[in-house]
This record gives C-alpha cells, sequence and structure tokens, in this order.
C-alpha cells in the first residue's frame, strides 16, 4: 500500500512514475505506434474499460490477468476514477530513446476536474516503456522492468527536466495547484476511499 501512496503523489509531482507500456490492438485501441498506445492505455483507464486495458498488455479476451498485472491495473483504474475527470486532452507524446529493444515514451496530457475551478486543467507528465513486436505495440508489466531499463529512465528524465516542454509542464502544474490548494488532498482521499470499496 505504501507503493501505491507514493505512486498518487509521483502522478501529480513528476517525482518518479515509470509505467511500462507497448502496444494493444482491439476495439478502440490503436497499436500502430508507441505514442498511439500509451494514449490508447490512458484513454482506455479514464473509460474505465477493462477489456481494452488488457488488450493494452498484449491480452487476450479470456485470458487471465496475473496477480501482479492485476494489481497494477487496479491501481490505475482507482486513481483514474479519483481524477474525477470530465474529459482528458493529450497535449504531447514522443520518444525519450530506447533501453535495449523497449523504447521509453512520454506523455503529458490535461484533464478538467469535476470539482475543480472553471477552465482549469490539471496537467498530468507520465513515463512509459514501449516494446514493438511484429509491428504491433505491447504493454510491459511493471514487474518486468529491468534494472538497466529503470537507469536509462533516471537517466533520460534528468535530461528531460531541461527541456521547454517540462518546463512548461511543471509552470501548469504550479499554477493549477495555486489554483486549487485543496485538490491533492481531495485527491488523495478519493484514492484511498476506492480502494476500500474495492
Amino acid at each position: 500500500m505504501t507503493v501505491i501512496k507514493k505512486g498518487v503523489i509521483f502522478i501529480l509531482t513528476v517525482s518518479a512514475c515509470m509505467f511500462i507500456l507497448a502496444g494493444c490492438g482491439g476495439n478502440g485501441v490503436n497499436n500502430k505506434s508507441p505514442e498511439a498506445v500509451v494514449r490508447s492505455l490512458i484513454r482506455s483507464y479514464q473509460e474505465q474499460n477493462f477489456q481494452n486495458i488488457k488488450e493494452c498488455y498484449g491480452l487476450a479476451e479470456d485470458e487471465e490477468v496475473q496477480e501482479e498485472l492485476q494489481k497494477e491495473i487496479d491501481y490505475n483504474i482507482r486513481l483514474f476514477k479519483a481524477y474525477k475527470a470530465k474529459s482528458i486532452d493529450f497535449e504531447k507524446a514522443d520518444s525519450l530513446g530506447k533501453s535495449g529493444d523497449s523504447q521509453l515514451i512520454y506523455v503529458l496530457f490535461n484533464y478538467e476536474p469535476e470539482d475543480g475551478e472553471k477552465n482549469q486543467k490539471c496537467p498530468v507528465l507520465s513515463f512509459y516503456f514501449v516494446n514493438e513486436n511484429e509491428k504491433r505495440y505491447f504493454v510491459v508489466p511493471a514487474k518486468d522492468v529491468t534494472g538497466e531499463m529503470s537507469q536509462y529512465s533516471r537517466a533520460a528524465y534528468e535530461k528531460f527536466m531541461g527541456t521547454n516542454t517540462y518546463k512548461k509542464y511543471k509552470k501548469d502544474f504550479e499554477n493549477f495547484q495555486e489554483e486549487n490548494p485543496s485538490y491533492k488532498e481531495e485527491l488523495d482521499k478519493r484514492f484511498s476511499q476506492s480502494a476500500k470499496e474495492t
């Protein structure tokens, strides 16, 4: 549960959120590029569409989800439910290079909380590893992230912090926090409550 709690804090502060992605391939899922599959996975979490989420991890409709991956999926479903977002808008997604066969993708999106200030959108920055298999991209479960991949992601993140994209994200997030000072606390409460309901 400590790891889950830290995950919520990370997504809001972008300290070290490393989910691992690759493609999907089914209804409402686009697995034709690393960036497209990242957007598909996030959209599937926003829509609470479990079947599309499974497809993003390369699992068939009737295939059983292993326990560790199920925990990862459950965590993100609860997180997106806690966002209480009216909708999500993707701003940017791009590659930060490769570690072995895995490509590191960042995605920046915004969402407007139902209980936030009017027209105030919360920016979220997340990072994903994406693998390719026969021109399709599939999600790599977090448990399969190697030490080498983690080391690469840390170095890539440090370099990314010097970009205009990151600086704009940071400024937008700080503005959102100023306009919604109690939002993070409310998000934590909603996330904790949803965990109790499951």
